[in-house]
């Protein structure tokens, strides 16, 4: 049953997350590039990063209003990345709705996210005591080099029929999970944790996401409604080289199996009604399960590390957090 204390908590939290999203834009000209960032914004998200940073700033007794520019900051890194990702894949629709390159231009696209970028970094440490300001600025820029990088194995992969299973997950923890881990490292920072604490975080917000990860490439696949402009079967389709795939390359064994698989790596993508024959054989041959027996393994992780912490409001609502993301249906 859900406690009522932690859910006003997670309400309060999210109400200081959007009011203050909007507060670093005061201009509004020229429009061609503060419309699209307002209209980026307006379309929501789970706000997992800000999150992640409040509640663990919270989670060591630290001032949570302290964190909140860097928590934004993370928000506005996270948005910068997705308004870029959305160019280079060249799609339609982000969270349902058209993406900024598809209702302006590419142009803008491009400026947008530079800008939010340049906003982010001008607030990660506004509100950030001395005593870790280094920290989390190098923190902070780790995020952008990995996340970075982890496009460019992306990138690679695509021309690539040879990726293994653990380059894509070298690939998923720079692109994914390095910014949800360092969105809780920098939380710890600001709290004044201690190494031990901050290494705790590190560990959590890692294997969060990575299972995350995991648990989007599994959705896209199983999700029954699928929501926010997502399509069952969109990776297939994209030729997307994902773990569930990497793992059907080790486990396929009948020739029609096969054979749709070399025609996925072969033509980088199924035909859409490809799509319900490969979801068949994937399920058939236990890959969705192994891929939820690993998501288990990574929450696993998580709640070991997060025992180590001692009981408060923040630790209740940090496992509220993990839960529902492991219950997420989208």
């Amino acid at each position: 049953m859900d406690d009522p204390k932690i859910n006003q908590k997670l309400e309060e939290l999210l109400d200081l997350i959007e009011k203050n999203l909007y507060c670093f834009f005061c201009k509004t000209e020229p429009k061609n590039l503060y419309e699209p960032i307002k209209y980026l914004l307006e379309g929501k998200g789970k706000r997992i990063r800000p999150l992640l940073t409040l509640v663990s700033t919270g989670l060591l007794n630290g001032n949570i209003h302290k964190a909140i520019k860097p928590a934004i900051a993370l928000e506005f890194l996270h948005n910068f990345t997705l308004v870029h990702d959305d160019i280079m894949d060249n799609s339609d629709l982000r969270r349902n709705r058209e993406t900024i390159h598809k209702k302006w231009n590419i142009s803008v696209g491009i400026l947008s996210g530079d800008l939010l970028l340049a906003i982010a970094f001008q607030n990660i440490i506004a509100d950030v005591g001395l005593e870790y300001c280094k920290e989390v600025l190098l923190t902070y820029t780790d995020s952008l080099i990995e996340v970075c990088e982890g496009q460019g194995f992306d990138l690679d992969f695509e021309n690539r029929q040879d990726v293994s299973i653990n380059e894509y997950f070298m690939m998923i923890e720079k692109k994914t999970a390095k910014l949800i881990e360092n969105s809780m490292v920098i939380g710890g920072f600001i709290a004044n944790g201690k190494l031990e604490d901050i290494r705790s975080l590190a560990a959590i917000g890692k294997s969060l996401g990575l299972a995350f990860q995991l648990q989007d490439d599994l959705l896209d696949l199983t999700a029954v409604n699928p929501k926010f402009g997502k399509v069952v079967g969109k990776d297939l389709v994209e030729g997307k080289k994902t773990f569930i795939m990497l793992k059907a390359k080790e486990l396929f064994k009948k020739q029609d199996e096969i054979d749709l698989l070399n025609y996925f790596f072969i033509n980088h993508g199924l035909k859409p009604e490809q799509v319900p024959a490969m979801i068949d054989y994937l399920d058939r041959n236990g890959i969705f399960d192994i891929t939820k027996e690993t998501i288990n393994g990574y929450f696993a992780t998580i709640k070991e590390h997060l025992n180590k912490f001692e009981d408060n409001l923040y630790k209740k609502l940090l496992n509220h957090l993990i839960q529902s993301l492991l219950n997420r249906e989208f």
